[in-house]
């Protein structure tokens, strides 16, 4: 019996998410995979299910990595300043979400949605987790009468809607990604939470 390690499952994850790049989604194969990775498809089929479920592996791994920290900083933000804590996630949350490889993920959940349950399984790991956070983050602000008392989760998925809605959208139609500085990130959030604050701060 064969045992499945942590190791292993990484390796074919990176492997597959080099495949994905090069050759988007259709074009991409468990059988290509399993090749790249120089084993057999039963092999990669003992941790993926499918090619489904392994990109959706992909998403998870790279908002785990970039979007996690930051939610997980924002919720123990307690003490600081409402504007700051959001200042600072909002530029993590953004430098994520304009990343190419993000972008890429994105475009492909949305090409998939109305074939698969790609698109539900998507949201549930990702956007909603995240909304989720940041409305207890919220909802603490309201309770410290730091923002005016509103239903926390419509308010996390207004300033999410903010931050990825206003200049970045673009990046999700163009054939060439930018690539957004530090310094226009910043001041995308700070037009953002000028909104968002605007219509919350108590």
């Amino acid at each position: 019996m064969k045992v499945r390690t942590d190791a292993k499952r990484d390796e074919i994850v990176e492997i597959a998410r080099k495949t994905f790049l090069e050759l988007g989604y259709e074009r991409t194969s468990m059988a290509e995979i399993s090749a790249r990775m120089g084993g057999s498809k039963a092999t990669l089929y003992g941790y993926f299910p499918s090619k489904e479920a392994l990109f959706l592996a992909i998403v998870n791994k790279l908002a785990e990595h970039y979007v996690s920290p930051a939610v997980q900083r924002l919720e123990q933000s307690v003490d600081e300043d409402v504007r700051e804590a959001l200042q600072r996630f909002g530029e993590q949350f953004l430098a994520f979400i304009s990343d190419r490889e993000a972008v890429a993920a994105f475009r492909v959940v949305v090409s998939e949605a109305a074939h698969s349950d790609i698109g539900e399984s998507f949201y549930e790991t990702g956007p909603k987790r995240t909304i989720e956070s940041i409305g207890r983050f919220l909802a603490g602000a309201m309770d410290r009468k730091q923002l005016r008392r509103a239903d926390p989760e419509i308010a996390a998925q207004h300033l999410t809607a903010l931050l990825a809605h206003a200049e970045p959208w673009h990046q999700y139609f163009s054939r060439k990604v930018p690539n957004p500085t530090r310094a226009q990130i910043k001041r995308i959030v700070e037009r953002a939470l000028d909104v968002f604050l605007g219509g919350y701060k108590a």
